[in-house]
């Protein structure tokens, strides 16, 4: 009985096989990563108008002219992110059975619940506008523990720019 117990403590072999495989793939996937964020930044700064680079601005104030900006990037996108917010699903279980419809009336009861409770509409939007505009949205949805003891239903939008996945991932 202790051995089985041992063969799940972190000092397992399987354990450190994981742990080596994991790191093995971080390592793999961060110089593609470094290189999504990196060109994540300039679109970002192209939607918010920032869409000069530093030597043509140089040449600009060297001739002593105004650098002009017609942002039509930030538009287009707020229009797309509009035509998202008039057209939200709604999230809904489906019967895969003919008897299973109770059961699915009450996941989708308690899914709009939970969304209902967390904002999750706003929350997905941002993220649907962070995809629009560097290819990456993401929501985080947990129960989160820390403001209840019983646990508390949050929807929260995270930052692109912190985030990494398997870059062999299609």
């Amino acid at each position: 009985m202790a051995e089985d117990y041992n063969d799940s403590t972190p000092s397992s072999p399987d354990m450190d096989d994981l742990t080596h495989k994991l790191i093995c793939w971080f390592k793999e996937d961060m110089p593609q990563v470094a290189e999504w964020r990196k060109e994540a930044r300039e679109d970002f700064a192209f939607y918010n108008g920032n869409q000069w680079s530093d030597e043509d601005l140089q040449v600009l104030r060297d001739q002593k002219r105004p650098a002009m900006t017609f942002n039509r990037i930030g538009p287009l996108v707020n229009a797309v992110v509009g035509s998202e917010i008039n057209n939200r699903r709604e999230v809904q279980y489906i019967p895969r059975e003919v008897g299973d419809s109770a059961a699915n009336e009450i996941l989708t009861a308690a899914g709009e619940w939970f969304r209902d409770q967390t904002g999750a509409e706003d929350e997905e939007s941002d993220a649907f506008e962070d995809a629009v505009i560097c290819g990456m949205g993401f929501t985080d949805t947990r129960l989160d523990f820390e403001e209840e003891p019983d646990g508390a239903p949050k929807i929260e939008r995270l930052d692109p720019m912190k985030m990494a996945w398997d870059c062999n991932a299609s």
